[in-house]
């Protein structure tokens, strides 16, 4: 036996879904405000909402950036300045080490060369993830197969 208010076959699903979307739009899709005369309590109107689709497709709107979005960019901003940091100090570190040592080799220094210009792409990385101003870039066209062919064979 059903309470009042719930489905008489059991299925709540349906039933919360209808609930949901009793009269309403479609999921996803975002009314446009409807304003009548005698509903104004404002001596004037407010301005009208921006369509949804405002912004080209796959381009976000830099106005709606959430804070949600831009705290995980500064969290990873923040991991990658700390991984600069640490291939910057064990570059130094391996250039100290090969400078105090008696016979000096060049070749010793290459470890150091790759993790210094690991830590400036780290850093640089982090720069860029901490920036929110600078948009994201676009995407690449696709590539376009060519039909010249070296060996001259069709």
């Amino acid at each position: 036996m059903a309470i009042d208010g719930e489905p008489k076959d059991g299925d709540f699903v349906r039933y919360i879904e209808n609930l949901t979307r009793a009269g309403g739009a479609a999921r996803g899709r975002v009314e446009a405000e409807r304003v009548d005369a005698g509903q104004l309590s404002e001596p004037f109107p407010t301005p009208a909402r921006k369509p949804a689709a405002a912004a080209p497709a796959g381009q976000e709107d830099p106005a709606a950036d959430s804070l949600a979005r831009r705290a995980r960019q500064r969290k990873i901003g923040i991991i990658l300045t700390i991984g600069g940091v640490l291939a910057g100090w064990a570059a130094a570190r391996i250039v100290f080490q090969v400078l105090r040592s008696p016979q000096f080799d060049l070749d010793e220094l290459m470890p150091a060369a790759f993790l210094v210009f690991f830590a400036v792409m780290l850093f640089k990385a982090a720069a860029g993830a901490r920036n929110p101003r600078r948009p994201p870039l676009a995407k690449l066209p696709p590539l376009k197969t060519s039909a010249y062919r070296k060996d001259g064979s069709a």
